[in-house]
């Protein structure tokens, strides 16, 4: 009680048809993973650039911060020098 040989055939035939159309969207989604991988990597680039921007920002501002600093201690020290002289 086989089926006809033609009746496998042809049901392997679409299998084949079948497995060949999901290689090929397998293969297209690969592409796009890839594109997608090939973005991030950009994205992660600029987000480094970004961040080494960020850190020299960070040191120029602790840099003029010490310099009020120090500004303000001189002002300070000159307001308790011309109370102390008067």
């Amino acid at each position: 009680m086989n089926p006809p040989l033609n009746s496998v055939n042809e049901y392997l035939l679409l299998v084949n048809e079948s497995l060949i159309l999901v290689n090929e969207s397998l293969s297209f989604i690969n592409e796009c993973l890839n594109s997608v991988n090939e973005s991030l990597i950009l994205v992660n680039e600029s987000l480094n650039s970004i961040n080494e921007c960020l850190n020299s920002i960070n040191e120029c501002l602790n840099s003029i911060n010490e310099c009020l600093n120090f500004i303000n201690e001189c002002l300070i020290l000159n307001t308790l020098h011309k109370r102390s002289s008067s």
